[in-house]
């Protein structure tokens, strides 16, 4: 990361979206550098010259999937708007490899800041809608029995929980009552456990080894 701060290239082929997301990040103070493009083919061209340490995209291009993998070969950090909180718009290896989402309707300066911290404490940016849509995935796989190659403690089972309603470890840390170094603690073991590079990863294998259910409707 630059010693100004991240840098970021929005790739969004809509003129007044993209000015006000390169605005908004702009009067971020953790921000340094931010480029834009409309397209794909352009940022995948800009990419090992830029060297951005975030991708900013649309869930809903057509060259989405190509760009995620083409940002996280670089090194970057890739952050997905989404229309809405259905992640079936994406496939499975964009979904897994993307490092945060955001609703679009719902990105505003704090939204935005947010996601960037989020994304430099090595969480990912994952509104509670878009976690529980993740979960019910799940429901339209076969049941799987609780692996018995993965044992967890029953603190880490309530740690993979709320990871999976998209929580960060300071809300987590509240809700257990104990310190976020602590909780932090359990998230680096549950990925060691898990051999998962990320927090949304690890909810999937999770929810596929049966060690988690996925939440039901109300």
């Amino acid at each position: 990361m630059s010693t100004l701060g991240a840098t970021a290239l929005v790739v969004i082929d809509h003129e007044l979206l993209s000015h006000g997301v390169r605005s908004m990040l702009k009067s971020i103070p953790a921000m340094g550098s931010v480029w834009a493009c409309g397209k794909a083919s352009e940022a995948m061209a800009l990419l090992p010259a830029q060297r951005p340490d975030i991708v900013l995209c649309l869930g809903s291009g057509p060259d989405t999937a190509g760009l995620v993998r083409g940002a996280v070969r670089q090194g970057a950090r890739a952050l997905i708007l989404l229309e809405g909180p259905d992640l079936d718009v994406l496939d499975e290896e964009t979904v897994l490899a993307a490092h945060g989402f955001l609703m679009q309707a719902e990105v505003t300066v704090d939204k935005l800041r947010e996601a960037v911290d989020q994304m430099n404490a090595g969480d990912i940016p994952l509104p509670p809608a878009l976690a529980r849509n993740l979960m019910s995935r799940s429901r339209r796989r076969p049941e799987h029995r609780p692996s018995r190659r993965i044992s967890i403690t029953p603190r880490e089972e309530e740690v993979l929980h709320f990871l999976a309603e998209g929580l960060s470890n300071k809300q987590i840390a509240r809700r257990l009552d104990i310190s976020e170094h602590g909780i932090k603690r359990h998230v680096t073991n549950l990925l060691a456990k898990l051999n998962a590079p990320n927090r949304t990863l690890a909810v999937a294998l999770a929810l596929k080894e049966g060690l988690i259910r996925a939440a039901q409707p109300a």
